[in-house]
């Protein structure tokens, strides 16, 4: 009897427990990560590869996207394999990486993951390529330079 009545609490708790727990949505994944990284103004992208400074771009997107338009210099590794990838271009947990994607949240997961391995001068482009191209900037391709006139779909009409 003794036993039963010191499960009831406990289970009670454990139900409680689970009933609060909730899978997070896109919203607070993008929010929480973005939150933990420096996130990078393309203004300061800009002046950097003016400047030609020594960093490390990266572009997180697919490999169509990369293909169909990237930002000059950058090295495409996919999100999965950022800390592996990233490795492979330098094992300095000094030197400056810069991350990007569309729009700032793959970009913000993948710079979290490559601080967790040890690189300590990781940040994420605040609004990702789509801002970038936003902003005027050029893009390339394997064709060389082009600009990207819209991000959005035209509809079909």
């Amino acid at each position: 009897m003794c036993l039963k009545k010191a499960c009831v609490p406990l289970i009670a708790i454990l139900v409680c427990t689970a009933a609060q727990a909730q899978v997070k949505t896109f919203e607070q994944i993008a929010s929480d990560s973005k939150s933990q990284v420096v996130q990078m103004p393309v203004e300061e992208l800009e002046k950097k590869m003016d400047a030609e400074e020594k960093i490390i771009l990266i572009d997180v997107r697919t490999e169509k996207e990369y293909l169909a338009a990237h930002i000059e210099g950058a090295n495409w590794i996919s999100r999965g394999k950022a800390e592996f990838g990233t490795q492979g271009i330098s094992t300095d947990p000094k030197v400056e990486i810069i991350v990007y994607c569309r729009t700032g949240t793959r970009s913000s997961l993948s710079a979290l993951a490559l601080r967790s391995i040890g690189y300590e001068n990781v940040v994420s482009l605040d609004g990702g390529f789509k801002q970038w191209v936003e902003e005027g900037n050029s893009a390339f391709n394997m064709h060389g330079e082009i600009k990207v006139v819209s991000f959005e779909k035209k509809e079909n009409k």
